[in-house]
């Protein structure tokens, strides 16, 4: 009787906590469901049901690990004969202060989720480190979430110290520890899921849709997953042999090759534009969500416009590796906060500083914002100007930094007396969320057409038209060439949603002064395909290490790419689209996303597509092969 009473006293304790936890929990993924309905079209009534079920287990598995140090402490409190209240409140105050945090993280996520398409990982530490400067906007803007915070808070607070009690009428030790046994076996089987393999976050995918996975996901799963994980991301993969995988994926090539030994590289001045939050739509004639952007129109009917380009990327801290290092987004954490950040990378800097080039980046914001100047330092770039730099708050933007007209005015008088050749990286900001512009422009840019994204995007039209007007008087201009390449893309504004291949369609052009007449080329291109081909452009002779093709080179028989999205890793080609599960070592999807543009009808099972199945699968295992083994080797050789 004796043991089963204090049985039944800890179970109950635990018990009733879980059941709090998990009501807070629903709660918020059914909230989470609603505010982001549009990005989940293809649930019926019939799957909803495998969704929360799995949503269940996965809440049970992060309560389970996030008040581990709790219930060790609840355990060791049976042991006392007398209450001990300090011992009960601070358990009691641990109990609140773990689980808040996973409160927190959840409902970040309801808001951060339409950016980055995944739940948090690993990222959202640097991410809220970097952010911090701009927590008045988003409470702001997110101030539903923040009061339904508190409002959670508020209720685990209230139960907490109805939940907890230290009082303990037994004395006999051996029963107390038999039933601790007991409490903790059923405890490591709701951690498991309650299955025979622990539960990872991709668990899910082995019943539900990949699409709906984030919908049964809890954050702090994929959080502390991504920690744990962080020491040790990446498995070397053995698909195939070392002389094969160099057959298929080149990273180590030796550039313009010819029959002479002379240096035919045009030192040309180069200026590399990364446009912030720029989806492929917002510079697309006829699509709905276009924005008024007369002068990038105009500079693309000059330009090698790319109406096929693609991110390999999802977040500005890992674009910005995949445009100046070649290195696509395979981590859950950006390549220079990762363990293998000691990987030597050719970063475009790196590889212009051997030919006598000046390198130098240009960002609006505070210094090293989002990492950015320990990256420029790893991709050779030496000269970091920001909003320190600049020296003049009255435009600051109060939410990131110095408003785009300005800076880019700025960053032409740097320029202006900087010696040729030069490398030039701009980073604007202002179409970052929340969309501010200056004062004196709103009225110039508000229409009742127009969204606060699109008209964000209209004054960075006008920023750059008039950093244009000044650069052109500069005898640097016509020997320069100019890439346009957005650092990831944004979701619409008006619900209409995304598909995993609609969230990584991005512009990319190339402007050459002297060259006036324009090209479309429908060639399919994404971001690490930018160095290769720039440096085809210069006609630059030498060694390359890094992801990619170039784009102007006819021998390359197969143009392709590859990002990943939440915890599958994807391979986009000319027709289809085919997403891989490397936890699970199986395809998940095959949609021909030109025809099937919301990627409604799954060809995974159908064996009259099983040839092109196999050729992606193929392509993808071996990108991701190279991948693993360059950042495992420490070497892109």
């Amino acid at each position: 009787m004796a043991f089963r009473n204090n049985f039944l006293k800890q179970f109950r304790t635990i018990f009733f906590s879980i059941v709090l936890l998990l009501f807070l929990f629903m709660v918020i993924r059914i909230i989470f469901w609603r505010y982001n309905h549009e990005l989940f079209t293809n649930i019926s009534f019939r799957n909803i049901f495998p969704i929360f079920f799995w949503g269940l287990k996965m809440d049970l598995s992060a309560i389970m690990w996030l008040n581990i140090p709790v219930f060790i402490l609840f355990f060791i409190s049976q042991y006392f004969t007398q209450k001990s209240n300090t011992f009960e409140y601070f358990i009691i105050a641990l109990f609140i202060g773990i689980n808040i945090s996973g409160i927190a993280v959840n409902i970040i996520d309801i808001g951060y989720f339409s950016y980055i398409k995944h739940r948090s990982n690993a990222d959202l530490i640097y991410v809220f480190g970097d952010s911090l400067s701009s927590l008045g906007s988003l409470l702001k803007n997110y101030w539903i979430l923040f009061f339904l915070f508190l409002l959670l808070s508020a209720v685990l607070i209230f139960f907490a110290k109805r939940i907890f009690s230290i009082r303990q009428d037994l004395s006999d030790w051996r029963t107390i520890f038999i039933s601790h046994c007991l409490t903790s076996g059923l405890l490591i089987l709701f951690a498991r899921g309650w299955q025979s393999r622990p539960l990872i976050p991709s668990s899910p995918l082995l019943q539900i849709d990949s699409r709906q996975l984030p919908l049964a996901q809890n954050s702090v799963n994929t959080f502390l997953y991504s920690m744990v994980r962080k020491k040790n991301q990446l498995l070397p993969k053995k698909y195939f042999t070392e002389g094969e995988l160099n057959e298929i994926v080149k990273t180590h090539r030796y550039c313009c090759t010819t029959g002479s030994d002379q240096d035919t590289m045009l030192h040309k001045n180069v200026v590399i534009c990364i446009l912030e939050s720029f989806s492929r739509f917002y510079l697309t004639p006829g699509d709905p969500h276009k924005a008024r952007t007369p002068f990038f129109d105009s500079l693309i009917k000059k330009s090698i416009f790319f109406p096929n380009a693609f991110s390999n990327s999802l977040s500005s801290n890992q674009g910005i590796v995949a445009i100046l290092a070649g290195l696509p987004a395979l981590l859950d954490e950006p390549f220079y906060y990762s363990n293998y950040a000691n990987t030597p990378i050719s970063g475009i800097g790196n590889i212009l500083k051997e030919k006598g080039y000046n390198t130098n980046f240009f960002m609006g914001a505070s210094y090293d914002h989002y990492g950015f100047a320990k990256f420029c330092r790893m991709a050779g770039i030496d000269n970091y100007y920001c909003r320190s730099d600049f020296n003049d708050d009255r435009f600051y933007d109060g939410n990131w930094g110095i408003f785009d007209e300005p800076f880019l005015q700025y960053g032409a008088g740097v320029l202006e007396k900087k010696q040729q050749p030069f490398l030039a990286v701009f980073f604007n900001l202002s179409s970052h969320p929340p969309f501010a512009i200056p004062e004196k422009f709103r009225q110039q840019f508000s229409s009742f057409t127009q969204s606060p994204a699109q008209r964000s995007i209209s004054y960075v039209d006008y920023s750059y038209q008039q950093f244009f007007e000044t650069i052109k008087k500069s005898l640097w201009f016509k020997n320069s060439i100019f890439v346009f390449c957005a650092d990831h893309y944004i979701e619409p504004d008006d619900g209409s949603g995304y598909t995993s291949v609609s969230c990584t369609t991005i512009p990319i052009f190339i402007y050459d002064p002297s060259y006036e007449k324009g090209i479309v080329d429908t060639t399919m291109i994404s971001q690490v395909d930018i160095i290769p081909s720039l440096l085809s452009n210069l006609h630059y002779k030498g060694t390359y290490l890094g992801f990619g093709n170039n784009i102007f080179d006819p021998s390359v028989r197969e143009h392709y790419v590859i990002n990943r999205i939440g915890q599958i890793n994807q391979i986009i080609m000319s027709d289809f689209v085919l997403g891989y599960d490397i936890s699970n070592e199986k395809s998940k999807y095959l949609y021909q996303y030109v025809r099937d543009n919301r990627l409604k009808q799954n060809l995974i099972a159908d064996p009259l597509y099983s040839d092109t199945l196999q050729k992606m699968e193929y392509l993808l295992k071996a990108n991701i092969q190279s991948y693993n083994n360059a950042l495992i080797r420490r070497s892109l050789e």
